[in-house]
């Protein structure tokens, strides 16, 4: 480290002055530099050390330099820890990370953010429980079960607690009655569409998985959308982009889940409880990043329409636009989790874990760090900018 910076300190001082001070030539009372000659231009290597002794006294400064500043270079280095964050689906709704890393809005604070796409359910759980990322970001119903089934995992964020689903059925499905004994997809068990699908199903009367089929598809959104038009399957889950695809397709839009009473903890952010306890202020960085992104989000249309439309590989900007009016509203100013969102997931997962019905919501969520965020003014200086 002392070598680099050293290395670094000693190109700039001969960049700035070329030769030593006994060789510059006074002319008429004013001092000149003699032009150097080419072969004595700095750069890297034998050049730069087959020029005349370095003064004493530049040594003596540069030790200073060393002792006052390798001090703060580790610490930037540290900061400048690789995050990966897993996302559990390729949509509008999870574009709020990729968007902000993409205009370097993580990397102010600090973080270097490494999106990558796996998938909801036990895929991306495997991957934060295993270390190979840090962060997760998918559905609470996945995350809220796994910790009751004793995984130490905990949800540092909810991005909504309103179902943001459409279920879209063939045209010969006209009722959601009309769904008993069909084959329907919400792309894998504990992914937050195939929650969103089986909750709205027990509000219609039906038991998923029983009165219903439902069977796995990958892919997330594309699957899903694949899956319907070719008749795989009777019904699924869609949002926009897809949503307004199927529509156009004539496909029937059974509910609207935006537009119903049921309150339920959807996307999320959760870690591993020691690396969140181990990495408080990595915690804090990624967060900040996180919130001015949807601040970015519901701020900066032009360019956030842009920034969908590359992670999701569009073409379609009306496609790409309807998408981020369908969600603009629903980004907070503060991510907080909810006592009844958590709550609404816990009573869908007593039925397969009886634990759930008496567990407490609070026990699966930490906000003590937005807390902490927002209690220092953090969102107020967002408000500021332009």
């Amino acid at each position: 480290m002392i070598r680099q910076i050293s290395s670094v300190f000693l190109r700039s001082v001969v960049n700035k002055f070329p030769l030593p001070w006994w060789e510059r030539v006074g002319v008429r009372g004013q001092r000149k530099y003699q032009s150097p000659l080419p072969q004595s231009s700095p750069i890297e290597g034998e050049e730069v050390l087959n020029r005349p002794a370095t003064p004493k006294y530049v040594w003596m400064f540069l030790l200073a330099f060393v002792v006052v500043f390798a001090p703060h270079f580790t610490g930037a280095q540290s900061a400048k820890e690789k995050v990966r964050v897993a996302l559990g689906s390729i949509s509008v709704n999870t574009s709020v990370i990729p968007v902000g890393h993409q205009y370097g809005i993580f990397a102010k604070y600090g973080v270097d953010l490494e999106p990558i796409y796996m998938g909801g359910g036990m895929n991306s759980l495997a991957a934060v429980t295993s270390n190979s990322v840090q962060f997760l970001s998918a559905g609470s119903t996945a995350t809220i079960s796994a910790r009751l089934g004793g995984v130490d995992i905990t949800m540092l964020t909810v991005q909504s607690n309103t179902l943001e689903y459409s279920i879209f059925a063939s045209p010969d499905i006209k009722t959601p009655q009309d769904l008993k004994g069909k084959i329907v997809t919400g792309t894998r068990p504990g992914a937050s569409a195939d929650s969103a699908f089986r909750l709205v199903l027990r509000k219609w009367g039906m038991e998923p998985g029983k009165d219903v089929i439902f069977i796995s598809v990958g892919d997330s959104q594309q699957g899903r959308m694949n899956a319907l038009h070719r008749g795989s399957v009777s019904a699924t889950a869609l949002t926009p982009p897809f949503s307004g695809m199927a529509r156009q397709l004539g496909f029937r839009e059974l509910v609207d889940l935006r537009k119903t009473d049921i309150e339920y903890a959807g996307s999320s952010i959760a870690g591993m409880a020691g690396y969140i306890k181990s990495h408080p202020q990595l915690v804090e960085n990624f967060l900040k990043g996180y919130i001015e992104s949807l601040h970015y989000f519901r701020t900066q249309k032009e360019q956030t329409v842009s920034g969908i439309m590359k992670f999701m590989k569009m073409n379609d900007r009306a496609r790409a636009e309807e998408g981020y009016e369908y969600y603009v509203d629903l980004m907070p100013v503060m991510p907080y989790a909810s006592n009844n969102g958590i709550r609404a997931v816990l009573q869908f997962l007593a039925a397969g874990q009886p634990k759930a019905a008496t567990a407490k919501p609070e026990e699966f969520y930490d906000n003590s760090f937005l807390k902490k965020i927002e209690d220092s003014g953090f969102t107020k200086t967002l408000a500021k900018r332009p």
